[in-house]
């Protein structure tokens, strides 16, 4: 039977999440919980940043729904062309993303993402990439995915268990992979944040994915959790 987690305890791990998550200043968000509700306050400085912090607080055990309050103050209004350069640029730095196969338009701060990629993968990092910019007020992702073979279920989840032992060195039986569809379902635990995005990453890499649900949670893990194969 699930144990019910103190509104303290899922405080604590979704202020701890955000300060270990690189992508936001944790220094001026507030997390209040009340009865398993999470209420996020404060400022950040784009909508990405905003996004950023809900999907965090929703993931950590024990959160029934999240209030995001989150003010974005954008540091000084950018003109499209500006944004449009500073999107290029993200992309270019993105090893998941060939920028040679993503076109960008901005209207209004409004980023309009279109080309054929090879793999699913770069779609959620390109729009992820746009998110980043300043000044971005939605991302539109128009990207289609061409030769993205059809594959079992199986033959995905052998590659993907063998490419986290292999990247990541987990411990065994630490993380459970489970393939439905072409959608990827990782649970388990992993030791630190990071190791929890690079899984999402290595997953969402390997062809005939579709979707990857992250479910992983961070502490430390339990030998003999089982399920992997």
């Amino acid at each position: 039977m699930a144990t019910l987690r103190s509104d303290a305890e899922v405080r604590h791990d979704i202020t701890e999440a955000l300060e270990s998550d690189a992508r936001v200043d944790s220094s001026r968000i507030s997390v209040d919980v009340v009865e398993g509700v999470v209420i996020l306050r404060g400022v950040v400085s784009t909508d990405f940043e905003k996004r950023v912090a809900e999907d965090v607080a929703r993931r950590i055990k024990g959160a029934r729904d999240v209030a995001n309050e989150l003010h974005v103050v954008s540091a000084h209004l950018r003109s499209d062309d500006q944004i449009a350069a500073d999107v290029r640029a993200a992309l270019s730095h993105d090893v998941w993303v060939d920028d040679r196969r993503v076109s960008v338009d901005v209207r209004e701060g409004v980023v309009y993402l279109s080309g054929v990629v090879d793999a699913y993968a770069a779609k959620p990092h390109a729009e992820s990439d746009a998110w980043g910019v300043d000044g971005v007020v939605d991302v539109v992702d128009g990207i289609s995915v061409k030769n993205n073979r059809s594959r079992a279920d199986d033959e995905i989840k052998r590659e993907v268990i063998d490419d986290l032992e292999r990247n990541l060195r987990l411990a065994p039986d630490s993380v459970v992979v489970e393939v439905q569809r072409g959608t990827v379902y990782l649970r388990g635990t992993v030791q630190n944040v990071e190791q929890k995005w690079l899984a999402e990453e290595i997953a969402w890499w390997t062809a005939g994915v579709r979707d990857v649900v992250n479910q992983l949670t961070v502490g430390q893990a339990q030998n003999g959790a089982g399920g992997r194969r």
